[in-house]
């Protein structure tokens, strides 16, 4: 049934409309795997477009199972996909965040192209991620944050699940690693995303000044999906010219490499625990300052050097004084 869309993707010939109309098709189990397969892979090597997103997104929404959130709510979720199996960098941030009184309404998933995705590292440090909608909104507003468990709001995503494991096998992203931010199921006002590339990048531009939502769009140096230490980093906002970022320029060290790689879920777990109770290395410096730029978007104050100096020492507080690590605590006990 998709082989004309498919035949489309080639011509690049694809649009929003036809696009909503092979999503719908897809996520009502019309599809076999072969097909989907085919379909995700030639959309990705001729080039995902905003109408793409756009199209894929409108279906997707009205198949979600959303959650009732916070005003001024924020989510720290990225794309993934950027090949660097590092530490779950954007999940302590979210800790740190919520340690400062942000509203985190979380949304995640399981590894899909790394060693540990969000759903799995917690999962390591005891934390129930299987929480219906109202408890989640229970939990969110007792601990100040909840994890939403990207299958169980979007229960369509069942029937791509098993292409998008194989086609994460052989290294090939899909319009699904861009579409997972796009998709929180509390709607939540603010969002730090990062993205694996610059045209991905221009293509959240578009969506973010089409919504009502604030967000940083972030493009870490050599691709990574997180404000990276090693190099230049550049943050998209609505309205604004990008902001170009290297934190050297802040005194701060490049990074040690192997204390940014993740590997299980266990170890990763016990990384975000190192940091928060007292191990200051090149992990603990990329985590306040991802959280930075967090704490200055929910006060909508301008992203300047100065400001990201003034909050990365904030985050370091709310590490250094064990506000973030009772994050972790209070959700484990609640969730549980």
């Amino acid at each position: 049934m998709l082989t004309e869309f498919t035949k489309n993707i080639l011509k690049n010939n694809l649009t929003k409309e036809m696009t909503s109309e092979a999503f719908d098709l897809i996520m009502s189990g019309h599809v076999q795997d072969e097909e989907i397969y085919l379909f995700l892979k030639t959309l990705q090597e001729n080039g995902v477009n905003k109408d793409h997103v756009i199209g894929a997104i409108n279906v997707m929404r009205k198949k979600m199972i959303p959650v009732d959130i916070p005003h001024n709510s924020m989510d720290t979720c990225g794309t993934g996909g950027d090949g660097k199996f590092s530490l779950n960098i954007s999940t302590a941030v979210a800790f740190v965040l919520a340690s400062y009184g942000i509203p985190i309404a979380k949304h995640g998933n399981r590894s899909i192209t790394s060693n540990c995705g969000s759903a799995d590292v917690l999962k390591s440090l005891k934390i129930n991620i299987d929480l219906g909608p109202d408890k989640l909104s229970e939990c969110v507003t007792e601990t100040g944050i909840c994890f939403m468990f990207a299958p169980n709001h979007h229960p369509a995503m069942k029937y791509v699940a098993p292409v998008r494991q194989e086609l994460g096998k052989r290294g090939i992203k899909t319009i699904f690693n861009m579409l997972g931010p796009l998709l929180n199921p509390g709607n939540v006002d603010k969002q730090i995303v990062g993205v694996f590339s610059k045209e991905v990048q221009n293509i959240y531009r578009f969506v973010f000044n089409e919504s009502q939502k604030k967000a940083y769009i972030i493009y870490g140096y050599d691709g990574m999906d997180e404000l990276s230490t090693e190099g230049l980093n550049v943050i998209a906002q609505k309205g604004q010219e990008d902001f170009l970022f290297d934190p050297i320029e802040l005194g701060m060290k490049r990074p040690i490499e192997n204390e940014l790689k993740g590997n299980n879920p266990d170890y990763n777990a016990s990384r975000i625990i190192s940091i928060f109770s007292g191990k200051k290395d090149s992990f603990y410096d990329i985590v306040t300052l991802n959280s930075a730029v967090g704490l200055i978007l929910h006060q909508d104050l301008e992203l300047t050097f100065e400001n990201i100096n003034i909050y990365i020492n904030e985050a370091k507080k709310l590490i250094d004084n064990g506000y973030a690590l009772n994050s972790i605590n209070k959700l484990k006990d609640f969730s549980n």
